[in-house]
């Protein structure tokens, strides 16, 4: 399937002309990867024709669109936590209870966080990188983590056990799913029909988005968001227990890391939807400390964040 000039995958007009569109950048260019369905190459163009024009600065995590700073994804769920994390006060209660001083605690509980965030920014550059070199597109590894990489053999070798995880997941992926792009940033606003746009321009990187061939099905075919997660946990065990919830309309999910991914994981989705690309699935690869992984599916939810973003 090849898209016309100005249609997305359904046929309709998505106001871009793809033949006449300024050159690419912010978000590297066009690449192929042989033996692809022609659906794929025709998505990963319009992506980044539609998205092209978003920049993201490393300083201060800060979006930019056209000179507008737009908020993060990410930050979009934690609006629908009831009850916000209060360092403060969380630290002076644990330092009563388990001796030491408030500061201790804070410290501790930063540096902690620093360390999970350097390893998951770590283990992320290792994937994205992997799923370009298994494409056959060694030359997009990252300059973080060429490093690691065997010319010699082709090999991108894990050194922790989250990368081990990765290698795993990506050697099992089955061959009815065909990498579009990895780590690309979105914004909302694009779709044709205003009204289903969000009142407020939000935008963000997904991790992977693939083409899921429908493995012989064609009615079964679609694009996946795949996000990698490193957290040690994905679920909240004393929330669960307590029954609390996150805020209306998402009072179906526990106040736990995986209801807000599946607020991110729809607000991606729904990113890729606006400019006609129909996405199937959205799904959690969460990496385990001892080199395994867990596929996470999560439910569509893209009609409740239209309603309230």
């Amino acid at each position: 399937m090849r898209l016309e000039k100005g249609q997305d995958l359904f046929g309709y007009d998505n106001g871009c002309d793809m033949a006449e569109s300024e050159p690419l950048s912010g978000m590297g260019e066009m690449f192929y990867i042989d033996g692809e369905p022609d659906v794929v190459a025709d998505a990963r163009r319009l992506i980044l024709e539609s998205f092209g024009d978003l920049e993201f600065y490393e300083e201060g995590h800060r979006y930019l669109l056209h000179g507008k700073r737009l908020n993060s994804v990410s930050g979009i769920g934690h609006r629908f936590i009831a009850r916000p994390f209060n360092e403060a006060a969380q630290a002076a209660a644990y330092a009563e209870r388990h001796g030491e001083t408030a500061e201790y605690w804070i410290r501790k509980w930063r540096c902690n966080s620093f360390r999970a965030t350097t390893l998951g920014t770590k283990t992320h550059e290792f994937g994205e990188s992997l799923g370009y070199l298994l494409a056959g597109h060694p030359e997009m590894i990252r300059d973080s983590v060429r490093v690691q990489y065997n010319k010699e053999y082709n090999y991108l070798a894990p050194i922790h056990a989250k990368e081990e995880a990765v290698e795993s997941f990506m050697k099992e992926l089955p061959s009815s799913y065909h990498l579009v792009m990895n780590e690309t940033k979105v914004y909302s606003g694009k779709n044709p029909d205003s009204s289903k746009n969000l009142k407020e321009q939000i935008c963000g990187t997904f991790d992977m988005l693939y083409w899921y061939d429908g493995n012989g099905d064609d009615t079964k075919a679609g694009f996946v968001i795949l996000d990698y997660k490193t957290n040690a946990k994905l679920y909240s065990e004393y929330n669960r227990n307590y029954g609390r919830m996150l805020l209306p309309p998402f009072d179906d999910f526990y106040e736990e890391d995986y209801g807000l991914y599946v607020i991110q994981l729809n607000l991606y989705a729904l990113m890729l939807e606006d400019i006609g690309l129909p996405v199937i699935a959205r799904k959690i690869v969460w990496l385990k400390d001892d080199g395994t992984y867990k596929i996470v599916d999560t439910p569509e939810v893209s009609d409740i964040l239209r309603s309230v973003l």
